[in-house]
């Protein structure tokens, strides 16, 4: 089984991903960890270095090497679903789980976080509400695709292994 998590940028990806991971004994892996492995760089140096072009292919790459193994979680990139054929990827090769928050909650945590984020840095909270706005009519209908669509801040983990678990 692999299950594919997606979101955007803050939401919990990561930190939900592992635990999930560890509470189905599955292996865990972070799409960025992959590609920053293989680059010798942050995924935000990359992509400063690179331009998003390049950062979007290396991420599709590292994808394609992830359908090939089994029993895993994957926690991608924010865009990861947005470019690509990555969703279809996703979507034929495991259960796609989309951690949906609302956009306050997405403002508030990309402010704690805009030093691992070069595309937020120095942005004020208008700028960051805009860009969360536009990211959403960018990519929101990619997300929708999942087959778990679920609201990090009404679900604990337990809650959403029992929904995975189809309890």
């Amino acid at each position: 089984m692999r299950y594919f998590i997606i979101g955007y940028k803050s939401s919990g990806k990561t930190t939900i991903g592992k635990k999930l991971a560890g509470s189905l004994k599955l292996k865990f892996i972070d799409l960025d960890d992959i590609i920053e492995k293989r680059e010798g760089k942050s995924v935000p140096e990359l992509y400063i270095q690179e331009g998003d072009t390049a950062s979007r292919i290396k991420e599709w790459e590292a994808l394609e090497e992830m359908v090939k193994e089994d029993n895993l979680v994957v926690s991608t990139g924010g865009g990861a679903a947005c470019h690509c054929n990555n969703m279809d990827l996703m979507e034929k090769h495991g259960e796609v789980i989309y951690l949906s928050l609302d956009n306050d909650t997405l403002v508030s945590r990309l402010k704690v976080s805009t030093k691992d984020r070069p595309i937020v840095l120095n942005k004020s909270d208008e700028q960051l509400r805009q860009y969360v706005s536009e990211l959403r009519d960018k990519c929101e209908h990619h997300y929708q695709r999942a087959k778990y669509i679920i609201d990090v801040k009404n679900h604990t983990i337990e809650s959403i292994i029992k929904v995975l678990n189809h309890e």
